[in-house]
């Protein structure tokens, strides 16, 4: 293998993701799918991409700071490899020998060993005493300040700081039991003789709780379909829709079908389902998903939902449209490159038609679960609110199994899961049941 520095890996991959704002995932499939030869590095650059993720704006910080450099001005590429060589020599104890030979591929400032000494000697506490309020805090844990200032708003600073610590740590790793295949109990005693550290869960009756460091890709069971990696906020909105054998079921989002093939699981292949998206390339990792676990009652279109008109009505109706995925922060921190305050809008008005839509293809008595991957009131409670002062043909039923908080705006039906209280991602859910 032709030696390749993984700095310039984490540049050649996280300029890409800045870019075209796409997740670090799909970024390092494209990149290593084309350089075979670096697969060997392909864990390390993404432990390190995920570290200076976590970090980023700090290490922007310590750049201005320390070496005057206004990181923002920088192309993409030479940005990228100053963020992850100040990140090496602050927060890696990279010596610094290596650090000055990789910045030699930075062509708009040269550095020198003067200069990476006075950032690893540097106090990042000291640094950050120099900005107060909430743009400390945002520097610290390296979020957009409208985020944080707007999670103060909801949660309090107390709170949010809690919740900013936990963004920046581990996320707990959750996978769904596909009990097509398996049991709750057979799958636990397989993955402990395996060595994995596997805790089981008493909210749902299908999740359980790894703690490893090893690919669950590489694990026989998961290609065996014993098993799907999904977060437990994400698995609750299935138990909360609560599908039946024999129902008609239409999830309006579907890709990349974690929720439709729990809930054929759920209805042991006995429902039918029908998954739109109106993008088709994503709907390939539902089909792949299907094959893998032995699920074969879901149907699949490539459509925008709210143009959908069937000749019948559905029973259930499960709705996990886009959103800003402020809930996400933590699992998938490249989000922090590009959200913008003035996406909440945006967002609420996809919802709000689709939310509106998804109602009109009830059956009366069926029922709609709602869920989303983020925190802000406008695309959950207010949203919520406004559907059902504007409706008189539906009503907010309990969303049970209540494993979170109660919704904020006094919809005490809803919940809320937060990273720090829940260990899941941060996650609302609603249950709408059709009246007329």
């Amino acid at each position: 293998m032709k030696f390749y520095y993984v700095e310039y890996v984490l540049a050649d991959v996280l300029s890409e993701v800045e870019k075209r704002q796409i997740s670090l995932r799909a970024a390092m499939a494209e990149y290593f799918a084309k350089r075979k030869e670096l697969e060997p590095i392909k864990g390390l650059a993404r432990a390190y991409a995920l570290g200076l993720l976590r970090k980023y704006r700090l290490v922007d910080f310590i750049a201005e700071e320390v070496l005057g450099v206004k990181v923002e001005e920088l192309n993409p590429w030479e940005k990228n490899l100053l963020r992850a060589l100040i990140y090496e020599l602050k927060f890696r104890n990279v010596k610094l020998d290596r650090v000055l030979k990789v910045s030699r591929k930075l062509s708009y400032m040269k550095l020198d060993l003067k200069a990476l000494k006075a950032i690893k000697m540097t106090s990042t506490k000291s640094l950050l005493r120099r900005k107060g309020g909430l743009e400390r805090l945002s520097i610290k844990y390296s979020q957009p300040e409208w985020v944080v200032r707007y999670l103060v708003s909801i949660l309090g600073r107390r709170e949010v700081e809690r919740l900013l610590k936990k963004f920046n740590e581990k996320p707990t790793l959750w996978i769904r039991v596909n009990t097509l295949k398996t049991s709750k109990r057979k799958l636990l005693k397989i993955l402990k003789r395996r060595g994995l550290k596997v805790s089981e869960d008493f909210d749902l009756p299908d999740v359980l709780r790894v703690d490893t460091s090893m690919s669950l890709s590489r694990i026989p069971e998961h290609e065996l379909g014993f098993f799907y990696v999904q977060d437990k906020a994400s698995v609750l909105a299935g138990h909360v829709l609560s599908p039946e054998p024999g129902e008609h079921v239409l999830d309006m989002c579907t890709a990349p079908g974690s929720k439709a093939l729990h809930i054929a699981t759920l209805t042991r292949n006995k429902s039918f389902i029908l998954g739109l998206d109106w993008k088709p390339a994503r709907l390939k990792t539902l089909l792949k998903g299907a094959r893998r676990l032995g699920v074969y009652s879901i149907i699949i279109v490539a459509m925008d939902s709210r143009t959908f008109s069937p000749p019948k009505r559905f029973d259930k109706i499960l709705l996990d449209p886009d959103c800003t995925s402020l809930g996400r922060l933590g699992h998938s921190p490249e989000i922090r490159f590009w959200i913008k305050e003035n996406m909440i809008f945006k967002m609420r008005k996809l919802q709000y038609e689709l939310l509106n839509r998804g109602i009109d293809l009830l059956k009366r008595g069926g029922t709609l679960v709602y869920s989303t991957c983020t925190l802000t009131k406008e695309e959950n409670e207010l949203l919520i609110k406004q559907v059902l002062e504007e409706r008189s043909d539906v009503e907010l039923e309990e969303a049970i199994p209540k494993i979170g908080l109660e919704g904020l705006e006094g919809l005490v039906e809803t919940q809320r899961l937060y990273p720090h209280i829940h260990d899941t991602q941060g996650f609302f859910v609603a249950k709408i049941r059709k009246i007329k």
